[in-house]
């Protein structure tokens, strides 16, 4: 009869008695280590508590591993979207040269599929006189187009482009 007490009182307030729990201490130890249930390798000696788990100390000698990003993958946005630039019709884009030191409107223009129009609205003097002067073509009063030596590839890049020109050119100015 005290081995059902014992049975109900563990089943019910979750407390086992003194010969419950010794021979549930001893079941674990006979019971052959399954496939979870992982060996040591030799050479390797594991200290493992009797739930299985290691010792806290081990948790602490293991370094966390960081996946880093691919660097030669695109990032989600695009440098034109970056910079604020937006497309107003599927060839044509409006936004602004940017720059530390000033910012000037431009105008982008996709005339066919590797050919892109760079227009910049009010070219500072330092570089219409600078030795990429004649990379600037007068459209209309205020208004240049770009002209390149080599083609951009793409948006990004003639972007990036004037964006350096134009901060050469506040910098040679800041000085001079």
């Amino acid at each position: 009869m005290s081995g059902l007490v014992e049975l109900l009182r563990s089943l019910f307030l979750g407390a086992r008695s003194a010969s419950t729990a010794g021979r549930a201490r001893k079941a674990r130890k006979r019971r052959p280590p399954g496939p979870a249930q992982r060996q040591p390798r030799r050479g390797r000696s594991v200290s493992r508590s009797e739930s299985g788990a290691p010792p806290a100390a081990l948790h602490r000698s293991v370094p966390h591993v960081t996946v880093l990003q691919d660097p030669r993958s695109r990032p989600a946005n695009p440098y034109w979207r970056l910079r604020g630039w937006r497309q107003v019709k599927s060839n044509l884009y409006l936004g602004y040269f940017k720059t530390r030191l000033g910012r000037r409107h431009g105008v982008i223009k996709w005339t066919s599929q590797y050919d892109f129009a760079f227009y910049v609205h009010d070219v500072p003097s330092r570089i219409l006189h600078g030795p990429h002067g004649r990379c600037f073509q007068e459209v209309k009063p205020g208004k240049y187009r770009v002209h390149f030596a080599q083609l951009p590839s793409d948006l990004n890049s003639g972007i990036f482009y004037i964006e350096t020109l134009l901060m050469e050119a506040f910098e040679h100015g800041k000085t001079a």
